[in-house]
């Protein structure tokens, strides 16, 4: 699970990490049969080989999916990168046919829809798709001006039967700059994240039904973070400290697994011991993750 929360940084590049290259401009994954199998069996070494062999396609798309008018979004791209990345986690148990081929086209296939679902929800809330897709059009005739697209979408030259009333362009001005969300996180604490939907209900009667399916599903996502992060915190320090290195979660930046050298520089121990330390760690994550799966079943 801690994989799927790794954050985007330099690709891993060693075949025996990454275990992915590009054939003819053609995403090739090289995992094993017995790899997905054990994978679909919880078994967190092969989630994780998964993860990381997946790890470049899902950036690469995040990074796809966070452009509008041809310019990206980091801030988007950085969350589509982590939804991808539970896209693929959860996917891997989902799969069910067979063969290392049709595995990897289902995983891609389902990290696109993923984002490509979760591109619309952040970029285009409330107002249709159809609505929304217009108005792209209307802001590449503007030169990529939302305010002149508000204008332009209202024109019948530009638009001809597709343009809009006044108030709806002004909607769909609005949806594409992006109104805040009721999961906009208002404070600086990344391990006790305090959002707007939090915040409001004090000071502002907000109708529960007036909360967003996409705030639900981001609650959620938010609440898997949390159990990591107490999961992590039943763990000894070393060994907590070497997971959040490897995997880059706050506060250590991302070292991955091929950094050992620099990771032990910032934790101050020997580099031989990186690897069983990390070992043992992710062990002892595994059983702990599972005894919280049981208790809340």
């Amino acid at each position: 699970m801690l994989a799927v929360l790794a954050p985007s940084g330099n690709p891993l590049r060693s075949p025996r990490e990454c275990n992915r290259s590009r054939r003819g401009g053609a995403l090739v994954i090289s995992l094993t049969e017995q790899q997905i199998n054990d994978a679909k069996n919880n078994e967190i070494e092969a989630i994780t080989a998964v993860i990381r062999a997946t790890e470049d396609n899902v950036i690469n798309l995040s990074r796809r999916y966070a452009r509008t008018n041809g310019t990206r979004d980091d801030a988007l791209s950085e969350e589509l990168a982590q939804i991808g990345r539970v896209a693929v986690w959860e996917a891997i148990k989902r799969f069910q046919g067979s063969g290392v081929g049709s595995f990897i086209s289902y995983i891609d296939r389902t990290v696109k829809g993923t984002l490509s679902d979760a591109r619309k929800r952040e970029t285009r809330r409330g107002v249709s798709r159809s609505v929304a897709a217009d108005f792209e059009r209307a802001l590449r005739a503007s030169g990529g001006d939302p305010f002149e697209a508000e204008r332009v979408a209202t024109d019948p030259e530009v638009m001809g039967d597709r343009r809009m009333s006044r108030e709806t362009a002004y909607a769909a001005r609005l949806s594409w700059q992006g109104a805040d969300s009721l999961d906009a996180v208002v404070t600086d604490d990344a391990d006790n994240e305090t959002t707007l939907g939090e915040v409001l209900p004090g000071a502002l009667p907000v109708p529960g039904d007036l909360t967003e399916p996409s705030d639900r599903e981001t609650r959620h996502r938010r609440a898997v973070r949390e159990r990591v992060h107490a999961t992590l915190a039943q763990l000894g320090e070393q060994q907590r400290a070497v997971l959040k290195g490897t995997y880059g979660i706050a506060p250590m930046p991302y070292y991955g697994t091929q950094n050992d050298e620099e990771l032990a520089q910032a934790l101050g121990v020997p580099r031989a011991r990186i690897r069983s330390i990390r070992a043992r760690a992710h062990a002892r994550f595994e059983t702990l993750w599972l005894q919280g799966a049981n208790a809340d079943a």
